[in-house]
C-alpha cells in the first residue's frame, strides 16, 4: 500500500444567491462522487497521491464513484447547523479478490465542537460488510459534527463510503428559527446577493413542534445599514411548523454602487442570538469600483510543474489573476464575471474570486511567466474592476535539477549501462491502479470553464474534457487510457505487478479507441503512407512498407527518452528490455535509430521538464536521458552494450522486409464461449498466436499448425482483445470482443 501524507481540504458549492459556507443545513446529503467538490459542510482527510475513489459497481451506491479510505486516520467529516438525529451512509470493506471477511476498525464519531470526539458506532473486522450496505448511527441532538474514520487499517483492506446523509431531529418544544432566501436555507452569518432589486423577501420558519417563535425586531449594522428598511411591525408570532415572510426594502435613492449591511433578526430562539444575514445589494449598473490595485504579488511556491501565487490584500471583494508566457496586455471588462480556465486575449484566467493563494496548473519547467492581477468589487453582471492599474509579477520556473543523483558518472565511463541501472532502478513504485490519481489528477489535468478540467492526449493532442474526479470511464467512447510507450508485450518481465509495468516515466494518457487500440504493439516511425489519422497522430506504413504509428511532434522526443529509460532501468539477465525487443512478437521491429533521431530533433521542452521533475518527486528517481539526452548515443539498445565515443547515434534506418498481411477470420465475434480462427491464409504453415487485452497484457500465447484453431474465452473478462498471428512470412491482426 502506498502510504499517503494526510491532509484535509474543503470545497464548498457556490450558489447564485449566497457565497460558500462551512456548515451544512439539515438534512445534509452527499453522493460522494467527487472528492474535489464536496458540498458545504463536508470535508475530507485523504492523501496527496493515490486513488481517492472507487468506481466498481459492487462498492458504489450512487454512480460513478464512492469515497476510498485506505490509510489509518483518513476520514470524511460533516459539520452542520441545527439538531441532528441520525447519520446514514453506505459502506463496504474492500480487499483482494476472493476475500470474504474484512479486517480493521472503523468508527462513526460525533462531536459538539469538532475537537472532542465520541465514538457512536464501531465496526471491527467482520462487522464491516463486504459489499455495499446501508448503515446508520445515532449522533445526538447536541452534536454539530460527525466523522466516518478509518480508525485502524489492516494491510490489504480498505473502505468504500457512499451516499452520506445527516437527518435532522423531529424538533423540540423550544422555538427554533430557520431563515430561507430564494429557496435556499441560510446559516447564521450567511451573505445573500440581491443585485439591484428594490426589495427582497426573507422567509422565517419556526422549526419547533410546540413552542411559538416570537420575532421581536430587526437589528441593523454596517456601512449602509440605513439603506435597508422594513415596514413590518414587531413582534411577530410564528406558530410551530409555520412560517412568515419578512420584506426588506432597499433605498432606491442610495448612491450608485455597492450597498452592504448586516440584518440581525431578533427572536426568542433558544440560542438567544440574533440570526444575522449579510446583504450585498447594488444600486445602478455596477458595484463600487475598488480604490486601488491589489497589493504586492509573491510566489509562495515555485516548482518546475506547479506555482502558487500569494496576493497582498487591498480593500476589494476579490481579485482577477491572469497568467501568460507573454507580456499581458488584456484588461478585464466591467460587468463580465470571468471563470478560472478561460482565456482573455491569450492570457489564462487563474483566479476570479476572493483573496486566497492561487494555484497555477499546467506549468512548464524552465519557462518565464507573466502574472497580472486586478482588483474588483461586486459579482455576476455587477462586477466592477479597478482597471486603471494592476499588480504584476514576472518569474521563471526551475529547470532540470539532477543535483548529485548521478554522482560522478559521465558518458565516458565504459560501465555506463550497468551503473545507470544501479542508480535509476531503485525507486518508489506507484501502482498501476494509482496512475489516474497520481498523474491525471495531479499533473496532466488543467482547469477549464464550468468546473470542468481538460487533459490532452499525449500522442495526438486531442482535448479530453471531463467533470472531476478523473477516472478511466470505459463507457465514454472518447475516454483516455494508460499507454505504455514501450509496449508491455515487448517487456522481458511479464508480471503486471512489477515496477516496469507501472513506471510513471513510461505511461502516458492517450485516447483509447483512436490511439491506444490503433498503435497497439506497432513500432514508432515516420510514415510514408498514412491510412488513418486522428488529430496529430497517424497510422500507416513506413518507407519499408511496414506498419507503424507516428505521434505528433510534441510527443516524439519524450516517448523516445521513455523507451531508452525503460531499457536502461530494467534490462538484465533473464529479463531483456531492448530496442528492438528480444521477444518474438508481431510488430516488434522498433528501430532505435528512429527514436534517437527523434530525441535529438525534439529535445526536452518545458512540458517534459515539468513532467520529469514531478515524476522524480514521486518516484524518487530520474530519467537519465532527459537530464543527459546525449547519453543515448553511448548505448546500443539492441544489445544494451556500451559504445565508446558516443557513435551509436546517426545510423541509417534499419530496413526490414515486412511480413505480408493476410486476413484471419474469427467467429463468432463477439463470443463468451469459444471462438474459431480460420488460418487458411497461412497455407498450413506454423503460426504463433498471441492475444493481448485492453491493458496490453498477454492472456493467451501458443503455436498452431493447420487450417484452423479454437480459442476458449470462457472466464475472460468482458471487453476488447487484440489477436496477433505471425508466421514465417505472413502476419494478421484483428480485434475480437468477449461478452
Amino acid at each position: 500500500m502506498n502510504m499517503k501524507k494526510i491532509f484535509g481540504f474543503a470545497l464548498a458549492l457556490l450558489g447564485s444567491a449566497s457565497t460558500a459556507f462551512s456548515q451544512a443545513t439539515l438534512p445534509a446529503f452527499w453522493n460522494c462522487n467527487d472528492p474535489a467538490a464536496a458540498p458545504t459542510g463536508f470535508t475530507l482527510n485523504q492523501g496527496t497521491s493515490g486513488t481517492f475513489v472507487y468506481t466498481s459497481s459492487t462498492l458504489v451506491k450512487s454512480t460513478p464513484a464512492a469515497i476510498r479510505l485506505d490509510v489509518t486516520g483518513e476520514w470524511v467529516k460533516i459539520n452542520w447547523t441545527g439538531a441532528a438525529d441520525t447519520l446514514w451512509f453506505y459502506a463496504s470493506g474492500t480487499a483482494a479478490s476472493g476475500v470474504t471477511a474484512w479486517k480493521g476498525t472503523f468508527d462513526v464519531e460525533a462531536s459538539a465542537d469538532g475537537s472532542t470526539w465520541t465514538s457512536v458506532k464501531k465496526l471491527v473486522d467482520t462487522d464491516m460488510p463486504m459489499g455495499t450496505k446501508q448503515l446508520f448511527a445515532q449522533v445526538g441532538s447536541t452534536a454539530r459534527f460527525a466523522r466516518l474514520i478509518f480508525t485502524s487499517k489492516t494491510s490489504g483492506y480498505n473502505l468504500a463510503i457512499d451516499d452520506i446523509e445527516v437527518r435532522p431531529g423531529k424538533g423540540g418544544a423550544k422555538p427554533e428559527i430557520k431563515v430561507d432566501y430564494a429557496g435556499k436555507t441560510l446559516i447564521n452569518g450567511n451573505e445573500i446577493r440581491v443585485g439591484n432589486a428594490n426589495s427582497f423577501d426573507l422567509t422565517i420558519k419556526n422549526n419547533s413542534t410546540l413552542g411559538d417563535l416570537n420575532i421581536t425586531g430587526l437589528q441593523k449594522s454596517g456601512t449602509h445599514a440605513a439603506d435597508f428598511t422594513t415596514a413590518q411591525s414587531f413582534p411577530v408570532t410564528v406558530k410551530a411548523g409555520e412560517s412568515t415572510t419578512l420584506k426588506v426594502d432597499v433605498n432606491q435613492s442610495a448612491t450608485a454602487g455597492s450597498l452592504k449591511a448586516t440584518l440581525g433578526i431578533l427572536s426568542n430562539d433558544s440560542l438567544q442570538l440574533p440570526f444575522n444575514v449579510k446583504v450585498y445589494a447594488i444600486r445602478g449598473r455596477l458595484a463600487t469600483e475598488p480604490s486601488s490595485a491589489p497589493g504586492a504579488l509573491n510566489l509562495v511556491s515555485n516548482l518546475a510543474w506547479k506555482s502558487v501565487l500569494g496576493i497582498t490584500s487591498s480593500s476589494a471583494d476579490g481579485y482577477l489573476v491572469m497568467l501568460s508566457t507573454s507580456p499581458i496586455t488584456a484588461t478585464p471588462v466591467d460587468g463580465v464575471a470571468y471563470q478560472r480556465g478561460e482565456y482573455l486575449n491569450g492570457a489564462r484566467i487563474m483566479h476570479a474570486a476572493a483573496l486566497a493563494d492561487v494555484n497555477f496548473d499546467n506549468i512548464w519547467g524552465a519557462t518565464k511567466y507573466h502574472v497580472k492581477a486586478f482588483a474588483f468589487n461586486g459579482y455576476d453582471s455587477y462586477i466592477n474592476y479597478f482597471s486603471t492599474s494592476a499588480s504584476s509579477l514576472e518569474y521563471t520556473t526551475p529547470g532540470l535539477n539532477p543535483g548529485s543523483f548521478y554522482g560522478s558518472l559521465t558518458a565516458a565511463d565504459t560501465l555506463l549501462v550497468s551503473k545507470l541501472r544501479g542508480i535509476v532502478r531503485p525507486h518508489f513504485q506507484v501502482y498501476y491502479s494509482n496512475f489516474g490519481a497520481t498523474m491525471a489528477s495531479n499533473f496532466d489535468a488543467r482547469d477549464t470553464t464550468d468546473g470542468k478540467k481538460v487533459i490532452n492526449c499525449f500522442y495526438t493532442g486531442y482535448p479530453y474534457v471531463f467533470t472531476p474526479p478523473f477516472f478511466f470511464d470505459v463507457a465514454d467512447q472518447n475516454y483516455l487510457s494508460r499507454e505504455h510507450s514501450y509496449p508491455y508485450s515487448w517487456m522481458g518481465e511479464a508480471s503486471q505487478d512489477s515496477a516496469n509495468y507501472s513506471d510513471l516515466y513510461l505511461l502516458y494518457l492517450v485516447h483509447q479507441n483512436k490511439v491506444n487500440a490503433v498503435r497497439s504493439n506497432y513500432p514508432m516511425n515516420n510514415l510514408k503512407t498514412v491510412t488513418m489519422n486522428f488529430y496529430g497522430g497517424k497510422f500507416g506504413t513506413d518507407s519499408a512498407g511496414g506498419f507503424a504509428y507516428e505521434p505528433r511532434d510534441f510527443a516524439k522526443g519524450a516517448l523516445s527518452r521513455s523507451n531508452f529509460y525503460i531499457c536502461a532501468t530494467y534490462n538484465r539477465a533473464g529479463a531483456p528490455f531492448t530496442i528492438p525487443t528480444a521477444n518474438e512478437f508481431l510488430g516488434m521491429n522498433q528501430d532505435q535509430n528512429v527514436l534517437k533521431r527523434w530525441s535529438k530533433q525534439f529535445p526536452p521542452n518545458g512540458w517534459e521538464i515539468a513532467r520529469h521533475e514531478y515524476v522524480a518527486s514521486v518516484q524518487k528517481n530520474r530519467n537519465p536521458f532527459v537530464d543527459h539526452p546525449e547519453w543515448a548515443c553511448y548505448i546500443d539498445f539492441s544489445t544494451m552494450k556500451y559504445v565508446s565515443g558516443g557513435t551509436a547515434c546517426g545510423g541509417p534506418t534499419i530496413s526490414t522486409k515486412p511480413h505480408a498481411v493476410v486476413n484471419a477470420y474469427i467467429y463468432p465475434n463477439p463470443s463468451s464461449d469459444v471462438m474459431h480462427i480460420d488460418l487458411s491464409g497461412f497455407n498450413g504453415s506454423e503460426v504463433k498466436v498471441t492475444v493481448v487485452d485492453f491493458y496490453e497484457r498477454t492472456v493467451f500465447e501458443g503455436k498452431r499448425q493447420g487450417g484452423s484453431m479454437t480459442l476458449d474465452v470462457k472466464g475472460w473478462s468482458a471487453g476488447q482483445y487484440l489477436v496477433l498471428i505471425q508466421g514465417a512470412t505472413k502476419q494478421a491482426v484483428t480485434n475480437v470482443m468477449v461478452n
